[in-house]
């Protein structure tokens, strides 16, 4: 999980002072994750490809993915979805935790 920091609500006038602060759970959709640091990793060794590598068809900065694996830090709700669209498009399938297992990562198709 990722470390607490601090993430203001970008709807706070000025700059930031009275923002409300969030701790970054993993942002979730219907109450799950929508990708997790180890999801991203595994997904990146399943297609070959390195953190500059998804950085550029996510147009995500690679540091910001590395801190995000590592779990240095959570990302904003739409870089996630941005990146679980990525690797689904790649023909990598994210796993969510149902309860009868953790989160994890399948090929939807072979790797060409």
């Amino acid at each position: 999980m990722a470390k607490a920091s601090l993430i203001t609500d970008s709807s706070s006038p000025g700059n930031g002072a009275g923002a409300v602060p969030v701790l970054p759970e993993p942002f979730q959709i219907a109450g799950k994750p929508i990708i997790t640091g180890p999801q991203c990793r595994a997904a990146r060794a399943m297609l070959r490809w390195s953190r500059e590598d998804l950085g550029e068809r996510a147009s995500i900065h690679y540091i910001t993915l590395c801190n995000f694996e590592l779990g240095h830090n959570a990302l904003k709700p739409g870089t996630a979805q941005l990146l679980r669209l990525t690797f689904e498009a790649a023909g990598v399938l994210l796993i969510d935790d149902d309860g009868s297992g953790g989160p994890g990562v399948c090929l939807a198709k072979p790797v060409t």
